[in-house]
């Protein structure tokens, strides 16, 4: 859908020393499968409507666009210290980089210390992002829902009782309504170990389409 053009932002971020890591790399040359399902998601009807949830697919869950217009958008949901945030994060910037400068829409950042897949190297997108692709205008809207040690908020403040509530309640006051419900509807498939993982929406003309977990 976005074609990939590394050029110049790839020489600033390389000067970071991220491309020295492995997973930065296998996110580069996979961004193309990113691009090419996003395509797919947003433009054409053959996603079948899902009976079950697992992580690391993509599911069609709704027929019809989830926001008003029929406009092209995805919902993002991550925490700043997800090492799959991370993972996938190289995939996504690639994917909406190839049309749109958004260097500046992101900061190299990298997963908690603590976690099993510890340090992993990845982007945090400040701010939503809107690109242009063969005259589609589409919308990232990202959400960081917990902190970089997953005990407290954004802003590091403690969370009183579950963060999987606390989750949602964020989820519901950002991002649409028919939007947030597609969330909830498959909390048991986006939760883990306490917490929401990583989670990405997708919706246009054609219907809506979700995963969780890895997105390459």
């Amino acid at each position: 859908m976005l074609g990939i053009k590394i050029g110049g932002n790839r020489k600033k971020i390389k000067k970071a020393g991220i491309f020295k890591n492995k997973n930065f790399i296998l996110g580069s040359i996979l961004s193309v499968v990113l691009v090419i399902i996003v395509v797919l998601a947003v433009t054409n009807p053959f996603f079948i409507p899902p009976s079950g949830i697992e992580s690391n697919k993509y599911y069609k869950i709704s027929e019809y666009d989830l926001i008003n217009g029929n406009k092209y958008a995805v919902y993002y949901v991550s925490w700043y210290g997800c090492p799959i945030g991370a993972a996938d994060s190289w995939s996504l910037y690639y994917a909406m980089n190839s049309t749109e400068n958004i260097y500046k829409d992101v900061q190299l950042h990298t997963s908690s210390s603590t976690d099993i897949f510890a340090d992993n190297p990845g982007l945090i997108f400040k701010d939503n992002i809107t690109f242009n692709y063969k005259s589609k205008v589409i919308t990232f809207y990202p959400l960081y829902l917990y902190n970089q040690t997953l005990t407290g908020t954004v802003n590091n403040k403690t969370i009183s009782g579950s963060k999987i509530a606390y989750g949602f309640s964020i989820i519901n006051k950002t991002f649409p309504a028919r939007v947030a419900s597609e969330f909830y509807k498959y909390r048991g498939n986006i939760t883990y170990d306490g917490h929401i993982e990583t989670t990405m929406i997708i919706t246009g003309p054609r219907g809506g389409v979700y995963i969780s977990g890895t997105f390459i």
